[in-house]
C-alpha cells in the first residue's frame, strides 16, 4: 500500500516513516519535501502524482504558546471573510488562496487539512488524521472517552478540533497525547528533556498539579497501522495506559535512570504557566475502545525501563 505521509520529519511522524517502511510505501508530504500543505493546488498536483492509497496527516502546528500568538491575525481574517461567525465555524467559505502559504496554527491546522480531506473525499481515499487531547478544557472529574464534547481552551485546541470536524465520514481520527520514548535527533519530548534537566542543572522544578496520559510513540505507530489493517474508522485515543503527573514523571525517570531525586522541586501550574496561553491541566484519556478491538497500550514504567 502506498501511504502519503505529513509531518514525516516530526518527532511521531519520523518514528512512523522508520517503523513502517518496509510495510508500506510511504511517501512523504511536507514543506521539507517540497509540499506546504496550505497550497490546495500544489497539495493536488504532487497527491495527484504519488496517486497514494491512505492519506496519514500527522503535520501539525503544535507549540501551544505560539499557536495562541496567532489567534488574534487568524479570528480578525477568519471574522473578516465570514468563515467565523458568532462562534460557528463555516469551513465552506473558506478562500483558501488567501491562506496559501500562512504559518499559523489556523493556516496549517485547520486550512491544510481541509486540503488534504477534500482530495481524499473527492477520490475515496481513507485518510487518518492525527489530533490531540487538547481538544478537552481538562476540568472533567473522570477520565475522558471517544463520546465526551470536546471544549478547547486555547487556540491550539480549537484549531486541531476544526481539523477534525474537516475529516470526512469515512475517515478515522486519531487523538493522541505527550509522546515519548523514542530519542529522535528532530525533537525532544518529555522523557529526554527531563532525563537531560536532571543531568545537567541543580535544581528541577516539575508541576504537582497536572496530569497528562504520556503514550509511547511507537504504541501511536502501530496502533495507527493496526486500525489501517482493521480499516477502522470514526474516532479513536492512542493514549498510554497511566495518568502521572510531570513530577510523577520526573521522579520516575530519575529512578530509572540512576539520577539524583533530590535536584526534583515541586511547583504549580499556576506559576510555571503564569503569562502563557491557557492550557487543560488534568486531561486523562481512556484507550478502552482501542484496546476492546485487541490493541494494548505499553506500560509507562515499563517503557521506561526498555529505553533507559
Amino acid at each position: 500500500m502506498k501511504i502519503a505521509l505529513t509531518g514525516a520529519t516530526g518527532l511521531v511522524g519520523s518514528r512512523f516513516f522508520d517503523l513502517l517502511k518496509s510495510r508500506y510505501e510511504i511517501v512523504p508530504l511536507s514543506s521539507s519535501f517540497g509540499v506546504d500543505i496550505t497550497d490546495r493546488n500544489k497539495v493536488r498536483r504532487f497527491l495527484g502524482d504519488a496517486n497514494p492509497a491512505l492519506i496519514v496527516h500527522l503535520a501539525a502546528k503544535t507549540n501551544v504558546d505560539a499557536c495562541e500568538e496567532d489567534k488574534s491575525s487568524d479570528l480578525q481574517k477568519l471574522e473578516k471573510d465570514k468563515v467565523l461567525q458568532n462562534g460557528k465555524l463555516s469551513l465552506e467559505n473558506l478562500d483558501f488562496t488567501s491562506w496559501k502559504g500562512s504559518k499559523s496554527a489556523f493556516g496549517i491546522n485547520v486550512v491544510g487539512t481541509k486540503n488534504l480531506s477534500d482530495y481524499a473525499a473527492e477520490k475515496s481515499l481513507k485518510m487518518i488524521y492525527v489530533s490531540t487531547d487538547f481538544v478537552f478544557d481538562g476540568e472533567s472529574n473522570r477520565p475522558y472517552t471517544e463520546e465526551d464534547k470536546p471544549n478547547p481552551i486555547d487556540w491550539y485546541g480549537h484549531t486541531k478540533f476544526w481539523g477534525e470536524q474537516a475529516i470526512a465520514g469515512n475517515g478515522l481520527i486519531a487523538r493522541i497525547s505527550y509522546p515519548y520514548g523514542f530519542k529522535s535527533n528532530i525533537k525532544k519530548d518529555i522523557i529526554w528533556i527531563l532525563a537531560e534537566l536532571l543531568s545537567e542543572k541543580d535544581s528541577v522544578q516539575l508541576v504537582i498539579d497536572q496530569i497528562i496520559t504520556p503514550t509511547f510513540i511507537d504504541d501511536i505507530v502501530h496502533a495507527i497501522d493496526f486500525l489501517i489493517d482493521k480499516n477502522a474508522q470514526g474516532l479513536f485515543n492512542i493514549v498510554g495506559n497511566n495518568f502521572l503527573s510531570p513530577y510523577e514523571i520526573g521522579i520516575a525517570i530519575a529512578r530509572e535512570f540512576g539520577l539524583r531525586e533530590l535536584k526534583i522541586e515541586t511547583t504549580t501550574r499556576a506559576k510555571l504557566y503564569r503569562g502563557r496561553a491557557p492550557r487543560p491541566f488534568k486531561v486523562e484519556l481512556k484507550n478502552d475502545k482501542i484496546k476492546d478491538l485487541g490493541f494494548k497500550m505499553t506500560d509507562f514504567f515499563d517503557v521506561l525501563k526498555k529505553i533507559k
